[in-house]
């Protein structure tokens, strides 16, 4: 039978809460706080006070959720989440929970906390029961400073707007001659070319950062942060700090107040030193294309680079109540499609350099198919793209082993029954994690731990069943920007292979993080050449 924590005082839990806070307070001052420590000491008091287990009652439809297994009231696996967590092993940690089961459920923090791994819980959450898993209040106030309002933060009618309004712009043939990049990936050659000479470890993950938040820039606002300009650049820095206090703000649920951000309000403001002006400027502009074509009696004038980029395009709608977008929502909207369309393509690039610098045959396989299809110099056209078949098979093998949203998390807003006929209680936090199910053997066989492109075969693909390959998520909240990345990371690897090789330093191994999207928390040590028949 499985089991729950047992209810307490609230007003005990509200002393225990304000007491670590209090500790906490007093820790910044004095430099020592750990976002770790704050997390278990709050974990243990709390399951110290909720420590009586009791039979939970049979749920009112379905079946009820094995629980996690423990020895010692959950302070055990709470102790070995935070160690792994602050380790780097976090993404491991879960992978290993689901040899208990593919669906579980546990305490936490007084929430009741679902891992569902299965592929059709997945296709329930995301497409079939769709409107029963937001994101959450717990999700929006984590990431309200951060993302404010904007499409990755909302629910209900204020993302069903902005996707709508967005989804017109990252269309096919907004992008196809992939000339956003040109700028930007000559600039990556000259920084190779450099380390090249001087003999110097490339770290991928930090190029391919700052490639990516120029182009999405470039793309997105129509005007460049140039942050492969600087090694250390500000923003990229502001924006890597905002994710990780985010991250732990979600796992911390409604306690998010004990997370040490001494830096995250000057975070923000470094972000908004760039964001703004860019707004400012584009409203500037819109205002002057209006008056001069209203003055001018120019019909055609008046709609004159209307929609030129995103930011235009939004400039030039109305948000969920009919009314004109403000400067700050502007602002919002800029940040979450930035954390879309620039984090993505970055881990992508970056573990696809690592895995072919670990697979050389696969390097060179991607290589000749790109000389037949392109050539050794043409830059490759959106037809030449869609003929790069093997090369579409490594990018899909690295999303399948690191994808770029490793794991998600939703609110269930009324009971529940998963197709497997687990019961999933109103208020339950539900987590489901395609980095876990990329990588079950049950569904992928015994080798889902290797990379293999082959998979993604034409023989092979057909094993490949719905919903065990999810890195873009799915359903109605699928990213917009799938096809942008797809097309972005193959032309500019076809780009990089024509004049490069390159393989990862002896001995290193990356370890794969997550705060909102994944990275390598050791970065990413290559050693890049030119590449000499």
């Amino acid at each position: 039978m499985s089991t729950q924590v047992a209810s307490v005082s609230p007003s005990l839990v509200s002393n225990v809460v304000t007491l670590l806070r209090q500790r906490q307070k007093a820790l910044v001052k004095r430099g020592k706080a750990n976002p770790a420590m704050s997390m278990l000491a709050l974990t243990a008091i709390l399951y110290f006070w909720l420590g009586r287990i009791r039979a939970k009652k049979a749920p009112p439809r379905g079946m009820a959720i094995p629980h996690l297994q423990s020895k010692l009231l959950m302070l055990d696996v709470a102790y070995s989440y935070i160690k792994a967590r602050v380790e780097g092993n976090e993404l491991r940690w879960v992978q290993a929970l689901s040899k208990q089961g593919f669906t579980l459920t546990t305490e936490v923090i007084g929430h009741c906390l679902i891992l569902a791994f299965e592929p059709s819980s997945v296709q329930h959450i995301l497409v079939k029961n769709f409107e029963n898993y937001p994101k959450g209040p717990g999700f929006h106030r984590a990431f309200s400073s951060f993302m404010g309002t904007g499409i990755f933060n909302a629910d209900g009618a204020a993302w069903k707007n902005q996707r709508a309004l967005a989804r017109p712009h990252f269309q096919v043939t907004e992008y196809k001659g992939a000339a956003h990049i040109e700028t930007q990936i000559n600039q990556v050659f000259g920084i190779l070319d450099k380390a090249i000479a001087a003999g110097d470890v490339v770290d991928a993950q930090d190029l391919w950062s700052r490639y990516t938040i120029d182009t999405a820039t470039g793309f997105l606002f129509g005007s460049c942060v140039n942050a492969l300009d600087a090694p250390q650049h500000k923003f990229v820095s502001a924006f890597n700090y905002s994710q990780k206090i985010c991250g732990w703000k979600i796992r911390l649920c409604e306690y998010q107040g004990l997370v040490p951000a001494r830096e995250f309000p000057q975070k923000i403001k470094d972000m908004d030193e760039v964001l703004m002006p860019i707004v400012d400027a584009a409203i500037a502009k819109e205002i002057k294309r209006h008056t001069d074509a209203v003055a001018e009696g120019d019909e055609d004038k008046e709609n004159e680079n209307r929609h030129d980029n995103l930011l235009m395009h939004f400039l030039n709608s109305v948000d969920e109540n009919g009314n004109p977008f403000d400067r700050i929502y502007l602002r919002d909207m800029l940040m979450n499609f930035l954390l879309a369309g620039r984090d993505t393509s970055t881990n992508l690039l970056t573990f696809m350099c690592y895995c072919m610098g670990k697979n050389p045959e696969v390097m060179e396989r991607v290589r000749q198919e790109v000389f037949d299809v392109v050539g050794r110099d043409r830059k490759p056209d959106h037809e030449d793209i869609k003929r790069l078949k093997f090369l579409k098979q490594v990018v899909n093998e690295t999303l399948r082993l690191y994808p770029s949203v490793p794991f998600n998390i939703k609110t269930c807003l009324e009971d529940d029954v998963l197709p497997n006929g687990y019961f999933i209680p109103k208020g339950s936090l539900v987590v489901h994690s395609s980095f876990v199910t990329h990588r079950m053997k049950e569904y992928w066989g015994e080798d889902a731990e290797e990379f293999d492109p082959d998979r993604w075969g034409p023989e092979r693909v057909k094993l490949v069943r719905p919903f065990m390959f999810f890195p873009f998520h799915a359903g109605p909240r699928i990213c917009l920007g799938q096809n942008f990345a797809y097309n972005q990371v193959m032309n500019t690897m076809t780009r990089l292979i024509q004049k490069y090789t390159w393989k990862v330093v002896d001995g290193f191994e990356p370890k794969p993080e997550s705060d909102i999207t994944m990275y390598s928390r050791n970065g990413m040590d290559i050693i890049f050449d030119k590449y000499r028949d």
